[in-house]
């Protein structure tokens, strides 16, 4: 969460024109498809996906509407992979559909992806809704700007909203140049009142305002250029469109128990360097940003660490990983950031198993409030269709951060069980 104003706008301007933009890039792919699929078999589809069940449960009652101590979802998603008879052009679709028990938000149906694909040579063309990921870090990845997080699925959770746009790559031996045109903007999913784990006030999504900033223009665009000299893995990228991560102004309703937050989006521009070397059992990551806007003020963040391996631990197949990143934020010191000087501290276990074993342990340390966050994930396979996954976050020693401290009856244990098809 970034910084929370003390001020309300005096209107509220809703949003730039997605649906226009989405019925845009949506016809011009049904007539490329159109014509496309009439001279291909469908018997070529391809599909793979998973049924997941969920279980959270929670150490404390909830300190806001959504108080309860367990919830139960389930959720779907489905991949099919559509390759044309020319041999170079595929079409990839990606339903997700979640239904949960107390949140009315964290039922949703999405698209993931709804991408036509077309290569030829050194060039590669991606038009309709994608995901990109950009980064290198463990903790935080800072560079990672093209779609919006469904955070709706989870407050530390990376799943992303599929992002409209067109995608030409220009692909070499030295490397390959991306230009992506992203035209339409998705806001971005938050947990509802019945919702948990989340914050004390709701963010009210229906009062988002994007427009206040953007002057009518609603095209994005993005430039990233990756190559590898000798050890290093290197990107290169610039960013100008709309923020994905909103400001948030309170807004107050007939008593003062009712609270809920304005999420505003504005302009930023921002150049980010990736970076990351393999050194034998070395993994070196380094992450930066610079970053202006409308409403924020010009910074620089960045996130650097490493990961050291022990291979093949006392004389087994394990891997056992040492992970460590600092992350800094050069904004003031009174503006909430929620990594502005942490330390991340993790272990990774990987039992190279027939059943691919592994688990994550880390902790986020606040160098300035002392405040920690411990993460904790694992999962292994059960033959060859399931895999149970467990997922546990603690926040401690808050008082002293007033953001986290919002968090502190928020701990969790999250247990999952997937069938794979």
């Amino acid at each position: 969460m970034k910084r929370i104003y003390t001020n309300i706008y005096p209107e509220n301007r809703n949003g730039l024109p997605l649906k226009k933009s989405i019925f845009v890039i949506t016809g011009l792919l049904l007539s490329t498809l159109t014509s496309a699929l009439a001279a291909s078999p469908f018997d070529s589809i391809e599909y793979r996906g998973n049924v997941t069940a969920e279980l959270l449960g929670f150490s404390q009652p909830a300190t806001h509407n959504g108080d309860h101590r367990l919830n139960t979802s389930i959720s779907t998603e489905v991949e099919f992979y559509y390759p044309f008879s020319s041999g170079n052009s595929d079409l990839v679709v990606t339903p997700f559909v979640r239904v949960d028990q107390h949140d009315e938000e964290r039922t949703h149906v999405d698209f993931r992806e709804f991408l036509y694909r077309w290569n030829n040579d050194n060039w590669e063309i991606q038009a309709g809704l994608g995901k990109v990921f950009w980064g290198v870090a463990e903790s935080v990845n800072i560079v990672d700007v093209i779609n919006t997080r469904d955070a709706v699925e989870g407050i530390l959770d990376n799943e992303k909203l599929g992002q409209p746009m067109i995608q030409l790559s220009w692909l070499r031996d030295q490397g390959s140049l991306d230009f992506l045109i992203l035209p339409g903007f998705r806001e971005q999913t938050f947990a509802g009142e019945d919702g948990r784990p989340r914050f004390p006030f709701v963010v009210d999504t229906s009062l988002a305002d994007t427009s206040s900033f953007t002057s009518g223009r609603n095209v994005d665009f993005a430039l990233r250029y990756t190559t590898t000299i000798d050890d290093w893995d290197l990107g290169f990228s610039v960013f100008d469109g709309t923020d994905r991560d909103p400001e948030f102004i309170p807004v107050f309703g007939d008593t003062p128990a009712d609270v809920r937050l304005q999420p505003i989006y504005g302009q930023i521009t921002q150049a980010g360097i990736d970076a990351q070397a393999t050194l034998d059992s070395w993994l070196l990551k380094f992450e930066g940003i610079f970053q202006s806007g409308d409403l924020t003020e010009d910074h620089i963040e960045l996130v650097t660490g490493f990961e050291y391996s022990f291979f093949g631990i006392k004389d087994t197949d394990a891997d056992l990983g040492i992970i460590a990143e600092y992350l800094f934020d050069d904004r003031d010191a009174g503006i909430s950031q929620a990594f502005q000087n942490d330390l991340l501290l993790g272990m990774r276990l990987a039992l190279n198993d027939e059943d691919s074993t592994d688990a994550l342990l880390g902790t986020i340390v606040d160098l300035d409030s002392q405040s920690l966050t411990f993460t904790f994930e694992a999962s292994r396979r059960i033959g060859n269709s399931f895999k149970i996954s467990a997922n546990a976050v603690v926040w401690a020693d808050t008082s002293e951060d007033p953001l986290l401290q919002l968090l502190s009856d928020e701990d969790y244990l999250e247990l999952e069980v997937s069938w794979f098809f």
